[in-house]
């Protein structure tokens, strides 16, 4: 599953089964000195017909008078990660992704193509790391999924119409360097073995849709360690990131605010999770 994996734990599910339309989301509440904090699991992109409204979070969001999401994502920040894109996602002028692979991973390629809808040439110059992306994120929106109804995006929406003050945990430049992944390599190793796989990932990745809509953290948390067991670089950047994100929530809970925070759930899970960091320096957080 390698870095497509990595990627929708972090950020989406790529087939939801029916039973799972009302969602119930892992939902914590933090209190500090002087602020709150609410934190609410999210997954990027889900089917509109999914409810994961509770009362206890759509309280929450109506309190906030402060909301934080994971990146911005403006008219400013896509000309960032185009610059990022043409720095760090392109193969050389001249050569094709297609032509690395082996008879075998072309004819997985091309099977991949036809199940995301996306045309050869526009994945052809793409280097692996890219392509996967790519490859999984449009194989989404082919099934209607969309950012407009995740807790995230909804509570993005909602601060906009309210006037709430927004605030981000990375820079554009810091969540496409963890798309990216540690290995810029071109190698088409791991990306052969995305290829061959991708008929498969729909159906596994139903579990942990299951678990996010059960808010079952404790599935959740060995369905990331699965994921990841082979990835130890992508591990360790999870692990910074979620430490950077701890450190900035306990500063959140020293300002006189109440903050609505929504962000993937693969930062909050397992003993590396914000909520395990937090509690592990002391801070009480109610929750799972």
């Amino acid at each position: 599953m390698r870095r497509i994996l990595l990627f929708c734990v972090a950020a989406a599910a790529l087939c939801l089964p029916a039973r799972a339309q009302n969602a119930s989301p892992a939902f914590w509440t933090i209190h500090g000195p002087k602020g709150t904090v609410y934190l609410v699991s999210s997954l990027h992109l889900l089917p509109p017909q999914i409810d994961w409204h509770r009362p206890e979070i759509d309280r929450a969001m109506q309190s906030a008078d402060s909301f934080v999401f994971e990146v911005p994502t403006g008219e400013s920040e896509r000309g960032a990660e185009t610059q990022f894109i043409l720095e760090n996602g392109l193969l050389p002028a001249g050569e094709k992704l297609s032509m690395r692979l082996t008879p075998d991973g072309r004819r997985d390629f091309h099977r991949a193509l036809e199940l995301a809808g996306v045309e050869q040439r526009n994945i052809d110059q793409k280097r692996p790391w890219l392509a996967e992306v790519v490859l999984t994120v449009q194989s989404m929106y082919r099934r209607n999924y969309s950012a407009l109804h995740t807790p995230e995006g909804e509570a993005h929406d909602f601060a906009a119409r309210n006037g709430k003050e927004v605030r981000y945990f990375d820079t554009t430049e810091q969540q496409m360097e963890f798309l990216a992944g540690a290995d810029r390599s071109n190698s088409t190793e791991q990306f052969s073995a995305v290829l061959a796989d991708f008929p498969n990932q729909p159906e596994r990745e139903d579990r942990f849709v299951e678990a996010w809509a059960a808010g079952d953290v404790t599935m959740s948390a060995s369905l990331v360690a699965a994921g990841l067991r082979d990835l130890p670089d992508e591990q360790r950047l999870l692990n910074e990131r979620n430490r950077d994100w701890a450190s900035q929530i306990e500063g959140m809970l020293g300002e006189k605010h109440t903050f609505f925070v929504a962000v993937g759930i693969a930062h909050l899970v397992g003993p590396g999770g914000v909520p395990a960091l937090l509690r592990a320096h002391g801070v009480t957080v109610e929750g799972p």
